[in-house]
């Protein structure tokens, strides 16, 4: 799930660029009223379609990086408190990247960060799951962005980096990358990966707080422990895949469950799902897995999935991705389906 929190920011950010948050939120099941619900929250599927809206909305070329420069630390909640309260900032990235998912972003797992230390340089590498198809650039970009802002708003201090790497050809819109890295920046690399020097990991913070790191600690793994796989919502999954080429009703998957309709539908509500949310989201991976990794025609992944007409499945998917069928898989077929095809990397240094 993806906090409503985000979602707000991202409304504020786009009016600066002149887009409505009506025009924003129209066809993604996002009311306006939602934003100002602190306890609301969206799925992934959701939070992807509204990420597509903004990109065709806004005509910033580097808008990922532009988001995730901008974006408010307190939109992190008690993640971010408990980075803050770290002794130092090598501390608050060991906790970030173990506790990330107590972001509520992309909570299913399609874009994580991790750490390392390579000699003199400290690494941390994003990865990007090949189901976000043509958004895994802008995402990434979003996360580059947000890494500098998150670490000025922690430590206090710009990070010093030494290099960038882009598992991707270099964007039309490059050279934008001179205005936010002091630093070269190569594309076209084995990975993801922003490198600094290691020496900044020992960077006091200075609003180090054991006690209070503690406590936000202890909510944020209550709350990673909250965005786990659902045990009754996996098998919900299983038993939609299982039936290809056929629809599977709330009731006939209560059947198969054993439990009566009604008491599988309580059971969503109680967990603040439908039955109908958890069948769009399913079929939605599966038809972009399938338009991104086979040549499969159109047609015959629209009756696999038990669409009637390949015009449903159209609409459908549209609604699901803010995308058609056809565009979306031309689109996987870009640089970020390539990442490991393109063995020269190209590099772009900063201009002075």
């Amino acid at each position: 799930m993806v906090a409503i929190s985000y979602v707000a920011w991202l409304g504020d950010f786009l009016r600066g660029h002149g887009v409505a948050t009506t025009d924003l939120l129209v066809d993604t099941g996002i009311a306006e009223a939602d934003l100002s619900d602190p306890t609301a929250s969206i799925d992934d599927t959701q939070y992807i379609a509204l990420l597509r809206k903004a990109r065709a909305l806004c005509a910033v070329p580097e808008l990922g990086l532009e988001i995730g420069v901008q974006r408010h630390f307190s939109v992190l909640d008690r993640f971010g408190f408990a980075l803050t309260c770290c002794e130092n900032f090598g501390e608050a990235l060991s906790v970030g990247c173990e506790l990330q998912a107590a972001a509520l972003r992309f909570s299913g797992g399609q874009l994580c960060v991790e750490s390392h230390v390579d000699g003199n340089s400290a690494v941390i590498r994003i990865k990007a799951a090949p189901e976000l198809g043509d958004l895994r650039t802008f995402v990434v970009e979003d996360m580059l962005g947000n890494i500098l802002a998150s670490t000025h708003w922690v430590t206090g201090h710009r990070l010093p980096v030494r290099e960038v790497r882009c598992a991707y050809r270099a964007p039309a819109h490059a050279d934008a990358y001179g205005r936010y890295f002091d630093c070269s920046v190569r594309f076209g690399t084995p990975g993801n990966e922003v490198r600094f020097d290691a020496g900044f990991l020992a960077t006091a913070l200075p609003f180090a707080s054991r006690n209070a790191a503690t406590m936000y600690r202890t909510h944020c793994r209550t709350l990673v422990g909250q965005a786990t796989p659902d045990a009754l919502v996996e098998e919900i999954r299983a038993r939609i895949v299982g039936t290809r080429g056929a629809r599977l009703s709330l009731d006939g998957c209560a059947a198969k469950l054993g439990l009566s309709a009604r008491t599988l539908r309580r059971r969503l509500s109680a967990r603040g799902l439908s039955y109908q949310m958890i069948v769009d989201r399913t079929r939605a991976e599966q038809a972009s897995r399938e338009l991104r990794s086979t040549r499969r025609s159109i047609d015959a992944i629209a009756d696999e999935l038990g669409f009637s007409e390949p015009t449903s499945f159209a609409r459908a998917f549209r609604r699901w991705t803010g995308m058609s069928p056809r565009s979306f898989r031309l689109a996987g077929v870009l640089p970020c389906c390539r990442e490991r095809e393109e063995p020269d990397a190209h590099v772009r240094r900063r201009r002075v």
